[in-house]
């Protein structure tokens, strides 16, 4: 599961508090779902089990969000897949940081705050 994460991003994540970092649970779904297919699915399972960062619930205000962001991207046919628009609407929402390699897709979305670091600074 951690094959391939660059060190840009390891040394991002290293220089922050665990308490300054969450993950939304839809993305912790994600993480899930890619350790059990993965081919050391306890391992991963249990890396993902450890991790310190709060996680952070998806509610009635993310929902609307992400109702509102599919709405105005169907309109300008930029879709984006279910997931990231349930990413996007919370980041939206509750007007955090959204850090992630897919800067493409999150790009389509107005008024939404996105870092990669996993590309060196």
């Amino acid at each position: 599961m951690l094959n391939g994460i660059s060190s840009a991003l390891v040394a991002r994540v290293q220089s922050h508090a665990p308490s300054d970092i969450g993950l939304s649970a839809v993305v912790l779904y994600e993480l899930y779902y890619g350790a059990n297919k993965s081919q050391r699915a306890v391992r991963n399972i249990e890396l993902l089990d450890s991790l310190l960062f709060e996680t952070i619930p998806f509610g009635r205000e993310d929902a609307r969000e992400s109702g509102t962001i599919r709405a105005e991207l169907e309109r300008l046919g930029r879709r984006i897949g279910p997931y990231d628009l349930m990413i996007a609407g919370q980041g939206r929402a509750r007007n955090l940081t959204v850090v992630t390699a897919n800067t493409r897709e999150f790009e389509r979305v107005s008024g939404l705050s996105i870092e990669d670091w996993a590309r060196p600074n």
